[in-house]
């Protein structure tokens, strides 16, 4: 079991009851299909291509219709005879027609319009990148994190049986006599403390299980389907990470395009010094019908077009404004753009220095488990033996715990700084 132990340090963690062993590729993929928040970016996206449109540049068609009746009861008395007649009035009116507008120009407005748009979309799917990628974080995080655990788990199983075989050595050391009962009553409390970590360790792998179906939307009772290794891949060159940053990253991508929204929105508005002509066309037809008039009947129809030019020349300065505005709001855009960039390159260092630091950690903390292993072997020998207290074995098995911690931590940092510098640079 010992054996086992050592070599499953940075190899496969022994399960068991495992139905069926997933990857993390699948892990991801399911993640990705089935993850509501990558639905939701999806859904806002197809919202975003559907106002991708042509409207700025169509024209306009409508189409109206009237109809109205009247009547009207009275009596009037001429003053020549003063004879009185009574009138009984009715009017039927009919209006119909069809009109088209097309705007022809507008300062150039509706081909920025129709470039925002675009760009929209663009961001969009920028976005739900993004929110692919951080979910692929988080499920490498939860999946390295399950492996880390599960060989947690084992080191406290293997650490548990250890102290029940000191415990079970002390009791029949205190039977025939040749110990105190101090020696016991030690073995007994170091025992019930690798029994609680052990559970706690349980308890932990329970809950990276549930976070990861919880990603996965898979049932949260799933557990024991992670049977994997850790390896890492050569060395990331720092300069081609940093230049891979500059050019890929999803953020940085977003915060150009949000600059050029804002572009568009200047352009936008410095069409509103330009005047905007129109053309319209259309047909109208029409039908009185008035008895008791003078014209009883009247009937028209007929074609119409012309041209329309409008130049606003004076609005209160809103149009200044408004330009004020775009200008503020691209030079925000801009210095977003910035501090993102600033961020980013500070948190690639970071994330850098973590990564090396690791490597290097992981070679002589490697070879600190070997040695404290064999230690702790030896320390066991000499205990059964009675060359040793069990407040010294005890301190043999502490080192040697604490180098399996420090060599995990090590190999998980490692992994997980690895995985976020290729997210980073676009390269996962």
């Amino acid at each position: 079991m010992r054996t086992l132990f050592l070599l499953g340090l940075v190899l496969p963690s022994i399960t068991t009851a495992v139905a069926q062993t997933i990857p993390l590729y699948d892990c991801i993929r399911q993640a990705v299909e089935s993850n509501y928040a990558i639905k939701i970016a999806h859904n806002q996206k197809d919202i975003a291509e559907n106002n991708v449109t042509y409207t700025p540049f169509m024209p306009s068609i409508t189409a109206s219709g009237t109809h109205n009746q009247s009547y009207s009861v009275g009596s009037s008395t001429l003053a020549t005879t003063n004879e009185q007649t009574d009138i009984n009035a009715r009017a039927n009116t009919l209006n119909a027609g069809i009109t088209l507008n097309w705007r022809l120009f507008d300062g150039l407005a509706m081909f920025a319009t129709y470039h925002k748009q675009k760009d929209a979309l663009n961001l969009s799917e920028q976005e739900v990148k993004i929110a692919i990628e951080n979910l692929i974080g988080q499920v490498c995080y939860e999946y390295y994190n399950i492996i880390i655990l599960n060989n947690r788990l084992s080191a406290a199983q293997y650490s548990l049986t250890l102290s029940q075989e000191r415990y079970q050595q002390a009791m029949e050391m205190y039977t025939l006599g040749s110990s105190s009962g101090l020696d016991l009553r030690q073995a007994k409390i170091d025992f019930n403390a690798d029994s609680s970590v052990l559970m706690t360790q349980q308890e932990a792998l329970q809950n990276a299980y549930i976070r990861l179906n919880t990603l996965m939307n898979a049932p949260l009772t799933n557990d024991s389907y992670i049977v994997d290794s850790i390896s890492l891949l050569p060395k990331i060159d720092r300069q081609h990470l940093l230049d891979a940053t500059l050019q890929y990253n999803s953020t940085l991508a977003a915060a150009r395009l949000g600059k050029r929204i804002s572009e568009q929105d200047l352009k936008i508005a410095n069409a509103l010094r330009y005047p905007t002509l129109n053309f319209n066309t259309g047909y109208n037809y029409s039908r009185a019908e008035t008895p008791s008039a003078a014209l009883t009947y009247n009937r028209s129809n007929g074609f119409n077009w012309g041209f329309t030019l409008s130049w606003t020349l004076f609005d209160g300065f809103d149009i200044r404004r408004r330009i004020k505005n775009a200008k503020l709001t691209l030079k925000g855009s801009e210095l977003n753009y910035l501090q993102i960039e600033n961020n980013i390159k500070s948190e690639l260092t970071l994330i850098y220095n973590t990564y090396e630091k690791n490597l290097t950690m992981i070679n002589f903390e490697t070879e600190s488990v070997e040695t404290a292993y064999q230690t702790l072997d030896a320390a066991m020998y000499r205990y059964k033996l009675g060359g040793l207290s069990g407040i010294e074995f005890r301190e043999y098995q502490k080192n040697y715990l604490e180098a399996v911690e420090r060599q995990l931590s090590a190999t998980h940092q490692a992994k997980l700084s690895e995985i976020n510098l290729r997210l980073m640079s676009g390269e996962l």
